[in-house]
Parts: structure tokens; sequence; C-alpha cells
């Protein structure tokens, strides 16, 4: 594997098999800053230009096209290996069909990490969790058929009563959980992670996407670490004027004050076209007024 370590200052808390520790170094997780929720990472390949995705183009839009590197897919399974569930929201299932339009199993592929996150870490199958407040989607998709993988719903009320009619009319009762958050259509998500911790023991939460839901959650104050492959290609504005592609932060905005700052934990690199970022949420920093060198003083600029 030819993903190189440039720095890595993180807690040894995982017991690696020795050829990753080699690879990747120590890796672990502080202690969490809120107890009331899982402790929360997410994970986007962007482009040199901050976009994540090709979205208008039909077939292309997913982060396998962004990506195109096979040390950046061994990455993401190395860190689905270290969480106990991942969750992206519905419109990234519906935007990335894959080749035969039903989507992936989001499952891990490599058997030393499946072996490892199994009989080491105990963490049991891949819980992967699709969010989605009115339940309107298809339930034929790879995820929610995959033997390999233990699928989830996370919705309101009413997406709830849709979904569980859906599965018996299909013969499936049973085979997706359907967790259900407040009433209506409408996920409320610091609501909702919370309750995944305290109900159903999730105490690590990766989020692979999409932007709207990653964004969401940044403005609650709900994340923790953003681990970043950045891919040395530009995207470039869309091709279409009102589908635009995202960046990882959906419609969140902020202000010089207000502005999140993450602190720099790991740098590996692939040589020549992959660096992967790890960054831990450090929240709005505060900065003392340049000063005039002259006279001491406060400075205009």
């Amino acid at each position: 594997m030819p993903v190189e370590r440039c720095f890595n200052n993180s807690e040894d808390l995982f017991p690696l098999p020795e050829n990753m520790k080699e690879l990747y170094g120590p890796f672990g997780f502080p202690a969490a800053r809120d107890n009331s929720r899982p402790y929360i990472s997410s994970n986007f390949v962007m482009g040199l230009d901050g976009r994540v995705s090709f979205r208008e183009l039909a077939g292309q839009a997913g982060g396998r096209e962004v990506s195109r590197s096979a040390d950046d897919l061994w990455l993401m399974n190395f860190l689905r290996a270290h969480h106990d569930a991942q969750i992206m929201g519905a419109s990234t299932l519906r935007d990335e069909p894959g080749p035969d339009g039903w989507g992936w199993s989001y499952a891990i592929k490599d058997e030393q990490l499946r072996s490892y996150r199994q009989d080491t870490l105990r963490l049991g199958r891949q819980r992967v969790l699709i969010l989605s407040g009115s339940g309107d989607i298809d339930l034929n998709f790879r995820v929610f058929r995959s033997s390999e993988v233990e699928p989830w719903i996370v919705t309101a009320s009413a997406g709830a009563t849709n979904i569980e009619a859906r599965l018996q009319k299909l013969g499936r009762k049973g085979t997706v959980k359907i967790v259900a958050v407040g009433d209506g259509s409408i996920v409320d998500i610091s609501q909702a992670v919370r309750l995944l911790r305290a109900e159903h023991g999730i105490d690590t939460l990766l989020c692979e996407g999409g932007p709207s839901l990653y964004g969401e959650m940044l403005k609650e104050d709900l994340v923790d670490e953003e681990f970043r492959t950045i891919s040395l290609q530009v995207l470039g504005t869309s091709t279409k004027p009102d589908l635009q592609r995202p960046t990882p932060y959906g419609n969140s905005s902020f202000t010089p004050e207000t502005a999140p700052w993450f602190r720099l934990i790991s740098l590996h690199y692939a040589l020549p076209y992959h660096a992967f970022f790890r960054l831990r949420y450090e929240g709005p920093r505060r900065f003392q007024p340049p000063r005039d060198v002259a006279s001491g003083r406060p400075g205009k600029g």
C-alpha cells in the first residue's frame, strides 16, 4: 500500500495489526466532549476547489469519480472499521446509483479490515444508517438488501409509517431497522444522534454525506473530526447553472467570528495525486487585533 505518513499526532488507542500501524501510525479517539451523543467524524473526498461531486452528471456524481484512488478506498474502509455506524442522507443514496442503478452496500471490502473490526474490535456487522425524514426512499437499493451490512433508516413518525407499510408489502418486514425521531416528516439531527447513543448504543458515528446533512451537523455543533481526501484536480462549476456542484458543507454559512476552525491531527499522502488530512474540531477562534509596530497600539488593518 503506497500511502505514506507525513505527520501523525493521534492518540494510540486501537490495537492495529502491525502492518496497519506501520502504514498509518497510531489511531484513536479522544474522550468525547459531549457524552449525550456519539463522537462524530466525517469522511469526504474533494477536489482542489473544495467541490465533492460532479453532481449533475448522471452516473458520474459519486465520490468514486472524484477520488479514483485505491488508497482512498482503503482509508475509507479503515475508517468504517473503527466506527460503530455510518450515516448518510437519502439524497446521497439517490445521487450515487452505481453502474446498475441500485447503489452500493457501503460494506468494508478489505478482508483484513473486516476481520479486524469483527474479531479484534468486536464491533459486529456494519450498521449503515440512511437519514430520510419522509421515508420516501426506494427500498430496493442494494444497501437494504445486502447481507454484508445491517441497514437502518433514521426517519420521523410519518416516514416510519410509510417505510413499515412498504416493507410489509414487499414481504420484508423486519429486515430494515427503523429509528423514528419526532413527529411529522422532518428529522431533528441533534435529537436523532442523541437518541442513537442513548437508546441504541452508538458511541462513534461516521458521516459519509451528503453535504446538506454534514453542513447541518456542523451548524448544530455536532462534529468532532473531519477526514478529508484531497484529490489534486479541479472539478469546476456545474454544466447546469441551476444545479451546483457542492462542497462538503452544504449551505452552511459563517462569519469570521463564528467560523469553526480545525486542528491538524495527521497528514498522509499517496503520490502523485492524493493527500489525506485528519482534522479535529476546535470551533471559533479569538484573534487579537493586529498591532501597529511603531506605536504598539492596535492597528486598523
